[in-house]
């Protein structure tokens, strides 16, 4: 009778585990994945083994929520071309992406704020990154040489562009940056010449465009038009404007971001015209 329960758990066992190689105590590998589960329902993938070009990190690895990548995790995966994280995602240690040379397209999911160095380091093909957590920092080396990036907006929470962040990102024209914002490191964005920053008037965004001598584009918390800056327009935004051009007042930075409304790249009274007729509705808009 013994002999025939063991043998019954043995044959249980194997189809339990038919589809899981065991590595050690805590090590698995379920399809392409390698993973350490650990004692709360949680896991880390540590490997990739497949050669998918799109690659869909499960939520879940056997019953375990996939919450953190390790060290190189997809690292030099040169056949992967896009890759979309799970929403149960928190952690991303160093280098995860570093050397994925054909990895286009990325997301970092809600959940995901904590992020090691040098995750995307020469992607070279990296073109979509779209960023849906409340990242703080924008950490050292984490979009290094990536050569195709054209264009990327951080999220409202990023306070900190670490060193090197986007050194070398020889095709990067546009980086929008929040106000919150108020660290940017002196060669975060060495080896960009074609950037433009995007950022607020008056914000640390402009000024480090400022020293460092990069092209800037104001974005405008008000209307455009709205030049005494109260939340509407009116003909008292008119009689503003024709005083500043009279040099019978002054107006702030972000006052003169909203007066050119016919978009000449000058300040001057055919912009007064231009209100008029928007008050008159002979105009809609400023379009």
């Amino acid at each position: 009778m013994k002999k025939f329960i063991s043998v019954l758990i043995a044959f249980v066992t194997f189809i339990s585990f038919a589809s899981l190689n065991v590595f050690a105590a805590t090590y698995f590998q379920y399809k392409n994945f390698i993973f350490e589960s650990y004692s709360d329902k949680t896991c880390k993938i540590i490997d990739y083994v497949g050669s998918e070009e799109d690659v869909v990190v499960p939520d879940e690895l056997i019953g375990d929520d996939v919450v953190s990548l390790a060290f190189g995790a997809f690292m030099d995966k040169t056949d992967i071309k896009t890759v979309t994280l799970p929403n149960t995602l928190t952690t991303m240690e160093n280098a995860v992406f570093t050397r994925s040379y054909n990895l286009a397209s990325v997301n970092i999911p809600a959940n995901c704020t904590t992020i090691g160095s040098s995750i995307f380091q020469d992607c070279i093909s990296l073109r979509n990154v779209v960023i849906e957590s409340n990242l703080t920092v924008i950490t050292r080396q984490m979009f290094l040489n990536c050569a195709s990036l054209e264009e990327i907006t951080l999220p409202a929470t990023v306070e900190t562009i670490d060193r090197f962040a986007f050194r070398g990102c020889i095709s990067l024209k546009s980086i929008t940056i929040p106000k919150s914002t108020t660290n940017i490191a002196s060669n975060a964005f060495m080896d960009c010449p074609n950037l433009t920053i995007r950022g607020y008037v008056g914000s640390y965004a402009q000024q480090f465009a400022t020293d460092y001598n990069i092209p800037f584009e104001p974005i405008n918390d008000y209307m455009l038009g709205d030049v005494d800056l109260d939340g509407e327009i009116t003909i008292y935004d008119v009689t503003t404007l024709q005083k500043y051009l009279a040099d019978i007042t002054t107006l702030t930075s972000e006052q003169l971001s909203v007066c050119d409304v016919n978009k000449d790249g000058s300040i001057g009274i055919d912009d007064a015209t231009t209100i008029q007729k928007y008050l008159a509705d002979v105009i809609l808009s400023f379009d």
